[in-house]
């Protein structure tokens, strides 16, 4: 089973190819969109809008109950990361349905490539990084990723609302507040009332903030927040892959699927319904998850 680091060690973005891409040449990428973002994706305003086969493939195994739960990605040239290396990203078809999120692509061959089932399902990880966006949504032996262009922000976060507050099932006890918090940055403020990051800015939580002194001549300063609340464990940062801080690195984890944590060579490691993910952390959000899962400091921070 593969351990998922949640952090990046170089400031360029690594975006490995998905199995389904396919090889870039200067022949076949002049019919596909050009540039550093993706298309405009969008979401069908009726069936006819939709590939042939794509509605039928999804519907049924993703629990499609209505079209604002699909998202239309059209076809691309990206960077891997890796040298000067290009892929074609095939027309996609994201579903997040009541059931299952699921991907079909056009091509090599038409058909459905991913399926992660809502029961499997262990964390979300969404990067924004100003129009770039990357969805994954990560199980213990499944990933499903799409890139996007986060001008369909607005369309896409309602689905990722109600998957959110799908698995998150209630009992989990509410976090008490650690003591009045220092005042936060703008961006730090917005981001912490903002209701998609926390499903409900109303309901008790506690969070703990830190901004990382650089660690070079030139670099920024890069905050990084943790907010548990009665469903959920967040971690919003800086985006490591990035020189700036235009964005946010987030991720994901139903408190009622979080089956371990426990510290790791690299960080703290949290087990996940199955899955397990190691969380780089400095010494004081360390502290703060240590409180929150009593675990002990001297050991969540090794």
């Amino acid at each position: 089973m593969k351990v998922r680091e949640l952090f990046v060690r170089k400031r360029r973005p690594q975006d490995p190819a998905e199995s389904w891409e396919m090889p870039y040449s200067e022949q076949d990428g002049g019919f596909y969109f050009r540039g550093n973002y993706a298309g405009h994706p969008c979401v069908p305003r009726n069936l006819e809008q939709m590939p042939v086969g794509a509605f039928d493939s999804l519907e049924g195994p993703c629990g499609v109950e209505e079209l604002r739960q699909i998202l239309i990605i059209p076809s691309s040239v990206r960077a891997t990361g890796l040298g000067n290396q290009k892929v074609i990203t095939p027309l996609q078809v994201l579903a997040v349905g009541a059931r299952a999120v699921g991907l079909w692509a056009a091509k090599p061959e038409p058909g459905t490539k991913v399926i992660v089932t809502l029961k499997d399902l262990a964390a979300i990880e969404d990067v924004q990084i100003l129009l770039y966006g990357r969805l994954s949504f990560l199980a213990r032996d499944q990933r499903l990723t799409i890139r996007y262009n986060t001008v369909c922000r607005r369309v896409l976060e309602p689905p990722l609302h109600t998957l959110r507050r799908r698995i998150a099932a209630p009992g989990c006890a509410p976090p008490q507040p650690s003591g009045k918090a220092p005042p936060l940055p703008f961006k730090w403020n917005f981001l912490l009332a903002w209701p998609f990051s926390t499903l409900d800015p109303n309901a008790p939580r506690d969070f703990q903030f830190l901004c990382e002194p650089r660690r070079k001549r030139g670099w920024i300063e890069r905050g990084h927040m943790l907010v548990l609340t009665p469903w959920e464990l967040v971690s919003m940062r800086d985006p490591p892959e990035s020189d700036h801080s235009y964005g946010v690195d987030s991720f994901f984890m139903a408190r009622s699927r979080i089956q371990a944590v426990a510290p790791g060579q690299k960080g703290v490691e949290i087990t996940v319904n199955g899955a397990r993910f190691v969380l780089s952390l400095a010494p004081p959000l360390l502290a703060a998850v240590a409180a929150w899962f009593a675990t002990a400091p001297e050991a969540a921070s090794a």
